[in-house]
């Protein structure tokens, strides 16, 4: 049986399309932590040059770490770049590392994230429905809008995780065979989203082939 070349990167379309979607979502909510950056000085400024702290600010600068931070995860998860525990992961065959992947995503992964959607679906609109506000007089008002953000976040997670289902069947089957170099036209063009396409790649010995 033969194994994907581990000097070769390998691009699958859809997975590409899917992963861009969350990515582009999160480029530009990491935006909010210029403007968290700015909210901070402006509330150290307030609070230690005139001895005058704003609430608003205060709740603001949660508000927008907790935007950043949320989309963010989506994003580490496109880029693979979440902490793992790789001590038993490590010594894995390609075919088992893939199983794994696969066995994660449809039974830890996705059923946590659903119930997640369930759940913050209903807080956001009974938030929403109550007017609800923060609970200082001089608080931020509309905290819907910051709890709207975690089911947001979901979906965004779910578009990632079928990305990675995708890749991670997608490379099992191709450790035992190599995409076809032609794919008859009509037919085969949901398969072209599906397809595993080998990229060389540079390392300290040149270019891989």
């Amino acid at each position: 049986m033969g194994t994907a070349n581990p000097s070769v990167n390998y691009r699958i379309p859809i997975v590409e399309i899917l992963n861009n979607i969350v990515r582009r979502i999160a480029e530009v909510t990491a935006w909010f932590n210029v403007a968290l950056i700015g909210v901070i000085l402006l509330q150290v400024v307030m609070r230690y040059g005139f001895n005058r702290g704003l609430v608003p600010l205060e709740e603001l600068m949660w508000h927008l770490y907790a935007v950043a931070f949320m989309f963010g995860m989506a994003y580490a998860y496109t880029m693979d770049s979440h902490i793992r525990v790789d001590i038993v992961h490590m010594f894995l065959s390609p075919r088992a590392k893939h199983i794994l992947e696969i066995l994660g995503i449809l039974f830890l992964f996705f059923p946590v994230i659903w119930i997640l959607l369930d759940h913050s679906i209903s807080w956001a609109i009974e938030s929403f429905r109550v007017g609800e506000a923060s609970a200082n007089p001089t608080g931020l008002p509309y905290r819907w809008i910051i709890k709207a953000v975690v089911p947001i976040t979901c979906v965004l997670l779910m578009i990632a995780g079928v990305a990675r289902l995708i890749q991670e069947v997608a490379l099992l089957f191709h450790l035992s065979k190599e995409p076809e170099d032609q794919l008859p036209g009509r037919v085969t063009m949901m398969r072209r989203f599906f397809r595993v396409e080998a990229i060389e790649s540079e390392d300290k010995g040149g270019v891989c082939k």
